[in-house]
């Protein structure tokens, strides 16, 4: 029983295999539409952007029309140490009304974290992995105040 929870354990956690290959794969969010263009990233400059899309058109577009760029890429370990830590807490605060329950909350922490990390994983996992390597920051907005009079 032991071993088929660590081989599931050690699945869920482990890195993609062509993390390098599907890195290249970006959504691009455009500003001016709010479309989302998916393809593979072939060149980025100052001015302009150009995807390879899965139907094999070159798309160029230039930054300044670009709102957000997102890639593959997103680590399953930031939701494992967040589902852990969470179900640890929990666990910790149930154990603190029962008193002399010493070994039996240690227990309790133990197997709950172990259950939080994988459902962290789980939960994570099902995000869809994108991580978000630009985004274009919103325009100052500048205050000012008016008054209107009217006699």
């Amino acid at each position: 029983m032991r071993i088929c929870f660590s081989l599931l354990v050690a699945v869920l956690l482990a890195a993609p295999v062509s993390a390098q290959e599907t890195f290249k794969q970006v959504w691009v969010t455009q500003s001016d539409s709010g479309d989302v263009v998916r393809g593979r990233l072939v060149e980025l400059s100052r001015e302009s952007l150009v995807l390879l899309t899965p139907d094999n058109r070159r798309v160029e577009m230039p930054i300044g029309s670009v709102l957000r760029i997102e890639a593959r890429g997103d680590s399953l370990k930031n939701g494992a140490a967040i589902g852990a830590g969470v179900m640890a807490g929990l666990t910790l605060l149930g154990c603190a009304g029962l008193g002399d329950a010493g070994g039996y909350c240690a227990r309790a922490a133990a197997i709950n974290t172990v259950f939080g990390a994988v459902l962290g994983v789980g939960i994570d996992a099902m995000n869809g992995g994108r991580s978000t390597l630009y985004k274009k920051e919103a325009p100052a907005k500048s205050a000012s105040v008016g008054f209107k009079f009217r006699w």
